[in-house]
């Protein structure tokens, strides 16, 4: 299983299974500023987001079915903290996917779930206990053998319910703008009132690592 499209049998493999966490190998992953609807369930339609993306010059030329060179857009919607930054525009010639480019995933049939290096532990949304063994535990919330129960309070809940405080995300629609560190970057308000306008959806933001299909 690689990255669509392009050649990165480097990067490791998405976990199988209903949930489909995507976990990726945590040796200098690339990571990325993602965009799901707050619910993980909806899916509203992937055409809509695009026109969205093309209407305000974040997504350039066609790099693939599903993925597209970052537009004049991308750096005015995608807000980056403190110093400007040294961005990466064009695909570096070792085919690397290590500069800025945005990919369109779904509507995949179950919310996916995307974690990254940088994935803080998340908590339980009943009584706010952490989950340590989080990583241990994900293979078993990926193929759906197990519910996240907390240890703490006993309650439990899907993975997609935990507070993961926005170091993963999930959805059944994803926008991921690539090559962003966690942290770095914001979506714009426009952006996110312009999904919302046109969706009929509440959209949030993430940092997790590259997702691989």
């Amino acid at each position: 299983m690689q990255c669509r499209h392009y050649n990165t049998s480097w990067l490791a493999q998405a976990l199988p299974g209903p949930v489909c966490c995507a976990n990726i190998h945590r040796m200098s992953q690339p990571t990325s500023l993602y965009l799901a609807p707050e619910d993980p369930w909806s899916a509203p339609e992937i055409q809509t987001v695009k026109q969205v993306l093309d209407a305000l010059d974040v997504t350039g030329e066609q790099l693939g079915p599903d993925s597209f060179a970052a537009g004049e857009g991308f750096s005015r919607h995608v807000v980056y903290a403190g110093c400007s930054p040294f961005l990466i525009m064009k695909p570096p010639e070792d085919g690397s996917l290590r500069f800025c480019h945005v990919v369109l995933h779904g509507p995949f049939a179950r919310p996916r779930l995307v974690t990254g290096p940088n994935t803080v532990k998340p908590r339980c949304p009943a009584c706010r206990a952490r989950f340590p063994d989080w990583r241990e535990r994900l293979a078993g919330w990926g193929d759906a053998s197990e519910e996240a129960r907390c240890a703490s309070c006993g309650a439990a809940c899907s993975a997609h319910e935990l507070d993961w405080r926005g170091h993963a995300v999930s959805g059944r629609i994803l926008v991921e703008l690539r090559n962003v560190f966690p942290g770095e970057a914001s979506p714009s308000d426009p952006l996110m009132q312009r999904l919302h306008e046109q969706t009929g959806e509440t959209w949030r933001h993430a940092w997790a690592a590259y997702l691989c299909d």
